[in-house]
């Protein structure tokens, strides 16, 4: 019952009632990776990075598998400036998801550019473009494209 409050008050983008009602549903069952995955949200969502990254990274040790947690876990790494991990976990998400989350696309091309893969960002920003072309972020992808041609990371 809690898990599913918590759920409702993340969609309706209320996170602090979503990261209470998560956290008293983790104290009350510890190892259920939804209500983790969850929880972890509520964090990421308000810019708790610190607090989403055990939280997240438990969640996984219990559903590997979980592709919108590892994304999730990767949003925290790069805010936190952890770029390898950011780049390992949105990969892996990208794997999992199968398609069924573009923007992740934008996330894993982040994080090659936060480590200096810059070919291999434009190609994930160029392949983001051509399945995506009429995404509300493809505008974004495209500015992307351009600054890193004219700042002489890539060929054009």
């Amino acid at each position: 019952m809690l898990y599913l409050q918590g759920v409702v008050y993340l969609r309706r983008g209320d996170f602090p009632k979503a990261q209470a009602a998560l956290e008293t549903a983790s104290q009350i069952d510890p190892n259920n990776p939804k209500t983790l995955s969850a929880l972890g949200m509520a964090y990421v969502d308000q810019g708790k990075y610190a607090g989403a990254v055990p939280v997240l990274e438990h969640s996984l040790q219990l559903d590997a598998n979980a592709w919108d947690s590892r994304w999730t876990l990767a949003k925290a790494y790069y805010h936190q400036q952890n770029y390898d991990g950011a780049l390992r976990e949105s990969q892996q998400a990208l794997n999992g998801s199968h398609g069924a989350a573009p923007d992740l696309e934008l996330l894993l091309a982040q994080s090659l550019t936060a480590v200096g893969k810059y070919d291999q960002a434009a190609q994930t920003l160029r392949t983001f473009l051509k399945n995506h072309p009429k995404d509300p972020s493809a505008d974004k992808a495209r500015r992307w494209l351009e600054r890193l041609a004219a700042d002489g990371k890539i060929k054009q």
